[in-house]
């Protein structure tokens, strides 16, 4: 049966008309393609040609007062990997550990606990031979997805000195990259996490660069297309002190060695002084010459990424060696809490400068009895030799008199003294993660009743919890840094400064920016009542309760003012005493202030005082004394 000619030609047209739609659809692709389109993909073609890789730049160096490096940067060849561009994971891993001849584990756990962006080169190698640099170039097709590059990492010119107050550095996180403290800042940039790198971070980070790179398909590199220079950071000059920074932190390891030979009778057992801290100060200015914490770290294990398993181990260990403890370790600060008392009660009229004061064996507030660190009644005494004998009893009797105003609606005027001596608020010193202590007060006690009635049953402040405050015990905590401030205070007459670790920052030796000594107040405690209360500290290592420490010390030559504490830690289990000591000297025209703390530690005279001592020692050219423990006293 034939078709009509009508029908063909119907079908003709209809595929004609398909064919023509068809190639018309192809025109305007082709059309769009390279003329609407074309600079979009030309620039994406382009992008797959050319490789932005930033270069990153140094970090200024961080030095002590007088110049000397504490913090460096050298360059190091770096091995990377691109995670997204491991096509052939397995034998890139395999032939990378091969050539670098470490564990295939060893780059997985890398490429595992690095917390990264995507597409963001995770470093796997330190510190790569130039040769093994350039093989990894040269086969790029057996290595797709690593990439190597020169870049400056930290070197601790003086090893571990200074760690805490120093900090480390790391690789920006997600959420960092976020914050507007790192605004500008890229994916795996190194960043200060703790100290003074932390603080300055701003001024030491410098400016990054970039290279243009022509890659081919493979990833390898044909060409470079120029880029930017890197620019360094600021140079930081630091208030630290080298010299005395070694010999504060010398001094607290062997009092700490030496006070776990002290066998604590009351527990049966010797002491654990598991921990302590030292500060030493610039009464003059608030700057920081030594801060040292025991146990320490090295800051160089951050370098490049540390991997999880040895951070885990540092954050989990009992002694907590990544803790500072001169700025966030707190506890009561026992009988070096005194001079707040002395001089309140003195300035508010509770205690006269000239009065005797009995020193018995207790004290006796309504039911309760609040017992001297010695048993035997001393007999009347001067505030100066309150002071001297840290007598706690005398000191009782003013916490009663602070009590009795209070509650008659004399406002809490010891917590106000404490404050104005800078406990209980957090000093402002540029390093993160200060402590600001405590310094309780009814406000207080009321909040703590209602989220832990079984702890603190009371919502009403009680007349035991002022007089326990005035010899530095109960629930008021200090930090060494705030105790050296506050002795700072009493050595300056009278101001209170912000203790601060930054001098200056400059730039290839030229100035940029000094940091200033900065006031916070000026106390409202006369010159009289704090020469009174000098007096009394001026007799605390002669005749007093630091005497057996500074045995054979040469007075003549440095002649030093101080005071001891001794901290009951009321926990369950209780905990074995803290011992405190601080210092100033010469005690005429204080030009140091120290402060000495040891957790579990024994009794202030009895093992914090010899550290401090060897430190003065020290400082002054004074022969050094071997650290042994001395008479126990407060």
């Amino acid at each position: 049966m034939t078709q009509r000619p009508d029908g063909i030609r119907l079908r003709v047209t209809i595929l004609g008309a398909i064919v023509m739609a068809l190639f018309s659809a192809l025109l305007l692709r082709l059309y769009s393609l390279q003329v609407l389109t074309h600079e979009r993909y030309a620039q994406a073609a382009e992008r797959n040609r050319i490789r932005i890789v930033p270069v990153e730049a140094a970090r200024g160096q961080i030095l002590d007062r007088n110049g000397e490096v504490l913090i460096g940067n050298r360059l190091s060849y770096v091995v990377s990997i691109r995670p997204d561009e491991l096509d052939d994971r397995a034998g890139v891993i395999s032939r990378l550990a091969e050539l670098l001849a470490v564990p295939v584990s060893q780059i997985e756990e890398r490429l595992a606990d690095k917390t990264v962006l995507p597409y963001t080169p995770i470093p796997i190698f330190e510190d790569v031979p130039e040769d093994t640099q350039t093989f990894i170039r040269e086969h790029q097709d057996r290595y797709r997805g690593v990439v190597t590059e020169s870049r400056p990492i930290r070197t601790y010119g003086k090893g571990m000195l200074a760690a805490h107050a120093l900090g480390y550095v790391g690789e920006i996180n997600p959420e960092q990259l976020v914050e507007a403290r790192y605004r500008g800042f890229r994916p795996g940039s190194i960043i200060g996490r703790s100290g003074i790198e932390y603080a300055y971070e701003r001024d030491l980070h410098g400016q990054d660069g970039l290279v243009k790179l022509v890659v081919d398909s493979t990833g390898k590199v044909r060409d470079q297309l120029g880029g930017r220079e890197p620019e360094r950071g600021l140079d930081l000059t630091t208030t630290l002190d080298s010299g005395i920074q070694a010999l504060a932190e010398e001094s607290l390891r062997l009092g700490i060695e030496s006070a776990r030979t002290i066998f604590d009778k009351e527990r049966q057992k010797k002491y654990l002084a598991p921990a302590g801290g030292v500060v030493v100060m610039d009464p003059r200015n608030g700057e920081i010459l030594a801060m040292a914490s025991y146990p320490t770290f090295d800051p160089s294990a951050f370098v490049g990424g540390i991997p999880k398993a040895e951070f885990q181990a540092l954050a989990t260990d009992p002694a907590n060696p990544l803790l500072n403890r001169a700025t966030q370790s707190v506890s009561p600060p026992g009988s070096t809490f005194k001079i707040v008392t002395a001089a309140a009660a003195l300035q508010d009229g509770i205690a006269q400068r000239n009065g005797k004061y009995n020193c018995p064996g207790s004290f006796r507030f309504a039911d309760t009895t609040f017992r001297n660190w010695k048993t035997s009644d001393s007999g009347s005494m001067s505030i100066p030799q309150a002071i001297i004998d840290s007598c706690d009893t005398v000191f009782y009797g003013w916490g009663a008199e602070f009590y009795r105003k209070f509650r008659a609606k004399g406002g809490e005027r010891l917590q106000d003294y404490a404050r104005d001596f800078g406990f209980g608020v957090k000093s402002g010193i540029e390093i993160p993660f200060e402590s600001a202590g405590r310094v309780p007060d009814e406000g207080w006690l009321k909040r703590v009743n209602l989220k832990h009635p079984d702890l603190f049953p009371y919502s009403t402040w009680l007349p035991g919890y002022t007089i326990n405050m005035s010899i530095g015990q109960g629930d008021v905590l200090a930090t060494p840094l705030q105790l050296v401030n506050s002795y700072a205070t009493i050595a300056n007459g009278g101001t209170l400064y912000q203790p601060h670790l930054g001098l200056k920052l400059s730039r290839d030796g030229a100035a940029v920016r000094s940091v200033s000594a900065k006031v916070i107040r000026q106390l409202t405690v006369n010159p009289a009542n704090m020469d009174t209360v000098r007096r009394g500290l001026e007799g605390v290592a002669t005749v007093g309760t630091a005497r057996g420490a500074f045995d054979g010390y040469p007075f003549g030559s440095v002649a030093i003012a101080s005071k001891t504490g001794t901290a009951e830690i009321k926990t369950v289990p209780p905990k074995q005493p803290y011992a405190w000591f601080a210092a100033y000297a010469p005690a005429k025209s204080p030009q140091y202030v120290i402060a000495v703390m040891l957790e579990e530690g024994g009794h202030g005279g009895e093992t914090a005082a010899p550290i401090a001592r060897r430190i003065i020692e020290g400082i002054f050219g004074l022969p050094l004394s071997q650290i042994t423990p001395s008479v126990r006293t407060d």
